[in-house]
Formats: structure tokens, sequence, C-alpha cells
């Protein structure tokens, strides 16, 4: 799977399958995080489990799922060569982020190829910042073979060898057929960074393209039974990293605004904005930091709707993934920074602790 389960479920309070997934995506990663505190991962696997029974396929991909939980009503850009993938996004946590990336210049087109026995992948284009790179690729079959997924991609340093994601960091990922036709798949692929180690230049993305035999993508079983499945060989686009997305450093705002949940302070210490993610950074006092239950509960109760001002626009932004820190937790968003927002607003829940709604201003120019 592209992506790990990585946030306990707040199933009473979820809104959408967005914020679902995000739920789903923090609590593995912070039970994985720390060995002891099992509780996040088994409350995680469990949601998880039956996620893959309800969706019945091999390869489980819950960003698949997800439908875009707020957009912009600012005019859509023209995506010019990378127009097959605007369908795509129309269903993906990161559409925003894409969006401001193409309307501000913020894309290197790759277009290379490397095919072998009737399996081909192209490499379209490329999107990084200091945290991450985003690969947005096509897969094609030949003979009649059907696209099943692009199952498998990778990324290392051409120099090295090594990955060029960070040692404990997280790929993730989401496809679809292209329209009309199930021999051509389009996919995107995220591979987090260590911002503090050196910047890859010579890259090589590696891909395998899975598939099944004539008329068997229609079957309802077919992706349960690994017999029927069908694999290219690796293939590889090596390319060089455009500089200017190295250019573009993350900047740290420190907010050190309190709030209570459950009666317990928690606090967003910093928020980090950069061109494809903004990340919010929650503190907890020393004592809960021990406390896994009630950390656990707090976790599940962090607040997820965030929105930035762009002109006279409000715009939504998703959340997309979390996870447990020393001293807190962290919580992951699309980014529309290079549309340079002029506001950032963070909506608390209401309930037990507070009457009305009630927000933090992150950001205000």
């Amino acid at each position: 799977m592209l992506i790990d389960a990585e946030r306990i479920p707040q199933e009473q309070k979820m809104e959408s399958a967005a914020a679902q997934i995000y739920a789903i995506q923090a609590g593995l990663e912070l039970g994985k995080k720390r060995g002891k505190k099992l509780i996040f991962a088994k409350s995680a696997m469990a949601v998880l489990t039956a996620a893959v029974m309800v969706a019945g396929i091999l390869f489980f991909n819950p960003a698949q799922l997800i439908p875009q939980q707020g957009s912009s009503i600012i005019e859509s850009s023209d995506w010019g060569v990378l127009e097959p993938f605007k369908k795509l996004a129309a269903a993906d946590i990161d559409a925003l982020t894409l969006e401001s990336a193409i309307r501000n210049d913020y894309v290197q087109i790759v277009n290379k190829s490397a095919e072998s026995n009737g399996y081909k992948i192209t490499l379209n284009a490329v999107l990084a910042d200091e945290n991450k790179i985003m690969l947005l690729y096509t897969g094609t079959t030949s003979d009649g073979q059907e696209v099943y997924s692009v199952n498998s991609v990778k990324l290392t340093d051409a120099a090295t060898g090594r990955d060029v994601m960070e040692e404990n960091g997280n790929r993730g990922g989401m496809g679809a057929h292209a329209e009309g036709t199930i021999y051509t798949w389009l996919g995107k692929t995220i591979f987090s960074l260590d911002r503090n180690k050196p910047a890859p230049t010579e890259v090589v993305a590696d891909f395998q393209i899975a598939s099944v035999d004539p008329g068997m993508l229609s079957k309802p079983k077919t992706g349960t039974d690994l017999n029927d499945m069908r694999y290219s060989e690796r293939l590889k686009v090596n390319f060089s990293m455009d500089p200017k997305f190295w250019e573009q450093k993350t900047e740290t705002l420190v907010v050190d605004q309190p709030f209570v949940i459950d009666g317990q302070e928690v606090k967003l210490a910093e928020v980090e904005l950069s061109p494809l993610s903004i990340a919010l950074k929650y503190t907890i006092s020393e004592e809960l930091q021990s406390d896994w239950i009630v950390r656990n509960e707090i976790f599940q109760k962090l607040p997820y709707e965030l929105t930035t001002q762009v002109g006279k626009h409000e715009i939504k932004v998703n959340p997309n993934s979390g996870s447990g820190a020393d001293d807190g937790f962290i919580s992951y968003f699309s980014s529309n920074v290079l549309d340079h927002p002029k506001s950032m607003r963070l909506k608390l829940n209401v309930g037990t602790d507070r009457e009305k709604e009630e927000y933090i201003d992150i950001l205000k120019k």
C-alpha cells in the first residue's frame, strides 16, 4: 500500500470521507512510532481492516476514496499538458496544492518514459519543496492487458542509490484510470524529505505496473487473488531535479496559542508553511505526554478545519495526514502558500470546552 495509516478515526465527528481517511492515517503512525503504545495501532488497524474489506481490492489505497473536501472558488488554471490529471485531482486531497502550483508555474515537466514487454511508464511531472517530492505519472499496457494500478513506486538518489525519502518518512499516493480507458493509469506519489539533509539533484524514479488479463478487470473478485495479477519489470526513469524547488524555504510561524480539549490544555505552538504542505505543530504538557489514554483521546479531537484568504476568496485547506511527536502532535494540510494568502485561520471544534465557534488566527497580512 502506498499510504501508511496514521491517525485514529473520529467516528462520531467525521463530516467527510477525507476527514475519516485523515483520522485513519494518523493513528497507525503514532502507534508505529512508539511500540509500547499499541492502543493507537490497534484502533487504527481495526478501521483500516474494515475499509479494506469494504473496498474489496488487493492494493487498497485509502486516498482513492477521498472526495475533495473543500475547493478553491478561484477560477481553475489551464493545466496544459497535465490536463488529464485535473479530473484525477478532483478526488485528491492535494488538489488545492496542485492547482496552486500549476497556477504559479511551480511544476517541472519531465515527460520521460521507460518501457518493457508491453508495459510503459511516463513520468509526466515533478513538484517538490524542502519537505516532499511529488511525482505525476502515466502507466500504460498493450497486448490486451488491463491496468490494475501502478502498484510500486520508488525514488532513489542516482549518485548513491539510496532512497531519497527520510529514514522514517512516509510515502503516499493515489491513482485512477484515465477517462474512457482501462489501459492507462494516472498516478501520483509523494515522498517525504528531511530538509536538514542535502537536497537530491539527480534522481531515479522506479515503477512497477500491475495488470490483469483481458476481461478480468470487470470481474468482482479480481484483485483478491494474487494469481490473477501480472507485473511489469521495474521501469526506471532518470531525471534532474529543478533547482527552483530548493530555493523555496519553509517559513516557520511561532503561534504559541493555547486552547482546551476535554479540559486539557493543548497549544498550537508553530505552523510551517511551504509550497506543498502546511504543518501545524501542537504541544501538550509533560504529564500528558506519557498518559497514552488521554493523549489518544486528545489526538482524535484535534481541529482540522483550516481556511486561508486569497484576494476576496476564502479557501478551505484539506487535512491529509497527522503524526505523533515527542511533545505532542503534528497535523499536515494541503497548501496554497504560493498564492500568498493574506490570512490563515484554524477553527476550534465546538464541544464541551466551548459554546460557540472559536478560531486561532495563524496569519494576518
